[in-house]
């Protein structure tokens, strides 16, 4: 049995939409890495325009996971993609809005 293949035919492919959703929350959840180690270095000191992109951002985020969590009903796919992408997403998502949040309360 160890010489013998074994073939899975299926109509499923990896959803593009689902690709993007990924590249896209792995690069806000870059980018929150970045601002959140430079705020770190410059001892929270980051100008006006720092916080411009942040807001742009973080809305780009919670929209990068709708179209996530919309990808995760998709038929004839296979859900790797998809469910990666709604995990890099929320993580951003949540980065970004949970940073709010505690800039607003202080």
């Amino acid at each position: 049995m160890a010489g013998r293949r074994i073939y899975k035919f299926t109509e499923k492919t990896h959803s593009k939409r689902a690709i993007g959703s990924f590249l896209g929350g792995s690069v806000w959840l870059g980018l929150y890495i970045a601002f959140i180690y430079m705020a770190y270095k410059g001892d929270g000191g980051l100008n006006m325009y720092f916080g411009s992109v942040g807001v742009i951002a973080m809305i780009m985020s919670v929209i990068t996971f709708g179209f996530a969590v919309t990808t995760l009903k998709e038929e004839d796919s296979f859900m790797f993609f998809p469910r990666l992408a709604t995990l890099t997403s929320f993580l951003a998502a949540v980065g970004w809005v949970g940073t709010y949040v505690i800039g607003f309360l202080r």
